[in-house]
């Protein structure tokens, strides 16, 4: 998940805080920031936020060492500044250290247990760890929190069509266009969710949303060829599939739906051409002993 981070445009920003650390150590006094909360753990944990301006400053210009150098000295600092400790999180994500940006998290947490943001960001985080169930949990959280956010909605769709778990995916889904109406990638997960469990016709005009918003999605495009294949439309679908793939010729699943399909009109040779593609992009897919097996026979 991309952060952005608005970048400071007075290059004195430095000097100036390092002046204003040169004064907050001469006067020792709260009123030299007024405007800042400081904790009441101790004379030096005033410090702390003056370390988190320094982190963020380096962090919006892309210094993600510097950043996370000065936001582990304010937290030594401070404990509890949870602000250090957001900060610190999304450092570690953008480092790909996705432990260490879960350990910081859970801290706020353990302050802020209704965190809407830091819940979302766990759930997101869990799901790329490969912990389905902590990410759902989290995530359902989230839902709680914000209700009205379609993005949530969204996530915890794929997470559920990822996994199988169709209808689920499909309820929120369908919440997330209810909430969003021009939200292509979730009139693409609600179709492909619905074509799953033979939904086919309400799918349809889902599928067709997605491309109307979105003509340059592969997946979409790949979506509504899915769709077009449920219904025994195969050469309609072979028209959206080599779409799809015209757009983004890395994604395999598509080369293995055309595969089906050429073999589903009986044109072998392209068949058997299509899937061993597919077996080259996804070389460690579950499905490769079935697709060979495939092969075999169409030989």
């Amino acid at each position: 998940m991309k952060k952005l981070f608005l970048k400071l445009k007075i290059p004195a920003f430095f000097t100036v805080l390092s002046l204003l650390i040169l004064f907050f150590t001469l006067n020792r006094g709260a009123s030299a920031f007024s405007g800042l909360k400081f904790s009441s753990k101790g004379e030096e944990a005033r410090y702390a936020p003056v370390f988190v301006l320094l982190a963020e400053t380096y962090l919006s210009h892309g210094n993600y060492d510097k950043a996370r150098t000065f936001l582990l000295k304010s937290i030594k600092l401070d404990p509890d500044n949870t602000q250090a400790r957001f900060d610190l999180g999304l450092v570690y994500e953008i480092l790909d250290e996705y432990n260490s940006a879960i350990v910081q998290y859970d801290k706020i947490l353990e302050q802020d247990p209704d965190n809407k943001d830091v819940n979302y960001y766990l759930g997101l985080l869990y799901d790329r760890t490969g912990k389905t169930c902590k990410a759902l949990k989290y995530l359902h959280r989230a839902v709680e929190l914000m209700p009205y956010n379609s993005a949530v909605y969204y996530d915890v769709g794929v997470i559920y069509a990822r996994e199988n778990r169709y209808e689920e995916s499909l309820q929120f889904n369908q919440r997330a266009v209810e909430l969003k109406p021009d939200f292509a990638e979730a009139y693409n997960n609600l179709c492909y969710a619905q074509a799953n469990i033979g939904k086919l016709e309400a799918a349809f005009p889902n599928c067709k949303k997605a491309v109307e918003l979105a003509p340059d999605s592969a997946p979409a495009l790949d979506s509504l060829g899915f769709v077009y294949f449920g219904l025994g439309n195969y050469e309609k679908a072979i028209e959206f599939y080599k779409k799809a793939l015209e757009i983004d010729d890395s994604i395999g699943e598509i080369y293995l739906h055309l595969g089906q399909a050429y073999e589903k009109i009986e044109n072998n040779i392209e068949a058997v051409k299509y899937y061993k593609k597919y077996m080259e992009i996804e070389p460690d897919t579950d499905k490769i002993k079935e697709v060979k097996s495939v092969i075999g026979k169409l030989k």
